[in-house]
């Protein structure tokens, strides 16, 4: 099948299992796309294309898609559509203020009780987060930034507590992927890592605080540079 709708051209670089496809696979497969932006926030969502993709019912695919208007990630109209939302302010500044306080309780714990199995993996993060700076590769330094968090929460609490953060998050999460298309910021998050990691491996608790709240803070700055650029992407 050829894809009609310009919005929905991603799905055809993707190679499914259709028979294993049930609801929450296409929930997370649909959540990925539109937090990752390969579904632009405004785009429209043809829910009879994407049936014929995926090659499914059209309950898992309304399942899938309640499931992502209840998080706000998209906005069904009955009469008129279904269409990716566009990124609420207000939800992603809810976003920063519970990722801020959850992970800056997180490092402290980490300050102090570190051991060296965390730095290590912690190193290897690192490691792979410059890697993906000196390819170039925007997709990898995202996910590697999201290890780097994730180790630590995982450290703290695993797994539950990265799974709540993820899941406060997703809105942020737009506009962390779209500032990653600016070249100064790339290094930047790898220079503010290694902050944190100097304060953690020294044990200073109030040190470690300060560095991850310095660092998720800076995205107050992100959010205004995106917002000026692409204002068509926000809404109060």
């Amino acid at each position: 099948m050829k894809i009609q709708d310009p919005s929905l051209n991603w799905l055809n670089e993707f190679s499914l299992n259709r028979q294993k496809l049930i609801t929450p696979q296409i929930y997370q497969f649909l959540q990925s796309a539109i937090v990752s932006v390969h579904l632009i926030p405004g785009a429209g969502l043809k829910e009879k294309e994407i049936i014929e993709r995926f090659g499914v019912s059209r309950t898992p695919i309304r399942e899938a898609m309640l499931r992502l208007e209840d998080e706000g990630l998209i906005e069904i109209y009955p009469q008129s559509g279904t269409y990716v939302s566009k990124i609420k302010i207000e939800a992603v500044r809810e976003s920063q203020f519970i990722r801020e306080a959850m992970e800056c309780a997180v490092v402290r714990h980490a300050a102090k009780n570190k051991n060296d199995e965390l730095l290590k993996t912690l190193t290897r993060k690192l490691d792979g987060y410059q890697d993906a700076v000196n390819t170039g590769d925007q997709e990898l330094m995202f996910l590697m930034d999201e290890e780097f968090h994730r180790t630590l929460a995982d450290f703290c609490f695993k797994p539950r507590l990265w799974r709540i953060t993820n899941l406060a998050k997703s809105h942020m999460d737009r506009v962390r992927h779209l500032s990653l298309t600016i070249p100064e910021r790339q290094p930047k998050v790898l220079e503010e890592h290694k902050i944190i990691f100097r304060k953690i491996a020294a044990s200073e608790e109030t040190g470690a605080e300060r560095a991850m709240r310095d660092h998720l803070n800076y995205f107050i700055h992100d959010l205004k540079r995106i917002q000026s650029e692409k204002p068509e992407y926000f809404t109060n």
